[in-house]
């Protein structure tokens, strides 16, 4: 009985949703309460895109107009109108830079609250739904489901709901707007450094690509498991005087032996593929900078025009 509910179990998880875009309206259709602090969250979004952009192009200045004050780095400097080694104005560039650090961070602090906010309420109307409805399902219902597998959806699909709609969505959201900022930026200051920036670009979409892939099947087959876990814990206490009466601990104890392990082998594995994905970016980030470095330590890239030195987002 136990096997055979966690084959039925695993089918109905591998299932594909059949209808992908009415789901996610669906979905949409839960935040339409909360349109105004969704509004709030875009906002505070872009703001945070442009305090990350325009605080490294601050710091730049305050090499090219005040501590390396030079011919070819007064050309840069679009800061001030006279550039020069200058403490006091070297000081207020500082605290200007301080403060955008400091209002991007609570911004973001803002912004992840607001989302939170919104994705808990959202979640509450979620499970409020789901718990009535599962008292509106049939007898035959739960008797071709474990409570297991019922159980894996009341709490694993939920949690999973929620990290997605309070950090997975702004993170991605406000990751591609600051990328997308980031390469504009990059050439209207200088296409042939900022092409050699770039040149990495598709190996981090590549390792993206395979290790996003690796470690979301992974968590399927984590998620697989774990309701596994669920249903075999569930019916070893639901059955448990019939384990007792025909003297099966031994033999229940093993399986929950087996299960858990296959458990921990699964989430074993897809933290492992998560964990490599930052030092796999970190790496491919650092040769990127060694690639710029080198060929401007060479003096072989072509030097921005006088039109170019004039952008905004000048750096040194």
């Amino acid at each position: 009985m136990m096997m055979g509910g966690h084959q039925r179990m695993m089918g109905q998880e591998t299932s594909k949703p059949r209808a992908v875009g009415t789901t996610l309206g669906r979905l949409v259709g839960y935040f339409r309460p909360y349109w105004l602090v969704l509004l709030v969250v875009a906002g505070l979004i872009v703001y945070s895109a442009w305090t990350q952009v325009t605080a490294p192009w601050l710091i730049g200045q305050a090499v090219d107009c005040y501590i390396n004050v030079t011919a070819q780095s007064v050309q840069n400097c679009t800061f001030t109108a006279q550039p020069a080694p200058n403490v006091a104005g070297l000081g207020r560039l500082i605290l200007l830079v301080v403060g955008l650090y400091v209002s991007g961070a609570a911004v973001g602090g803002l912004m992840f609250y607001l989302m939170s906010w919104a994705g808990q309420h959202v979640l509450t109307t979620l499970r409020k739904e789901i718990f009535a409805q599962i008292h509106r399902l049939s007898l035959g219902y739960y008797t071709r489901h474990e409570a297991g597998d019922v159980m894996s959806r009341l709490t694993n699909d939920a949690d999973t709901i929620q990290q997605a709609m309070s950090f997975g969505l702004v993170q991605v959201t406000s990751g591609a707007l600051l990328i997308g900022w980031l390469i504009v930026a990059m050439l209207s200051e200088n296409v042939v450094y900022a092409l050699l920036a770039l040149s990495v670009l598709p190996l981090m979409i590549a390792a993206t690509l395979y290790l996003s892939g690796q470690a979301r099947k992974a968590f399927r087959r984590s998620r697989l498991e774990m309701g596994s876990v669920n249903a075999d814990l569930q019916e070893s206490i639901a059955g448990v005087r019939e384990v007792q009466a025909f003297s099966r601990e031994d033999e229940n104890i093993e399986n929950f032996r087996r299960t858990n392990a296959a458990n921990r082998a699964a989430n074993i594995r897809a933290v492992s593929f998560t964990s490599a994905l930052a030092p796999a970016l970190e790496f491919l980030n650092f040769l990127a900078i060694a690639i710029i470095v080198g060929v401007g330590g060479s003096g072989r890239c072509v030097a921005p025009r006088s039109s170019e030195r004039s952008s905004p987002w000048a750096s040194s």
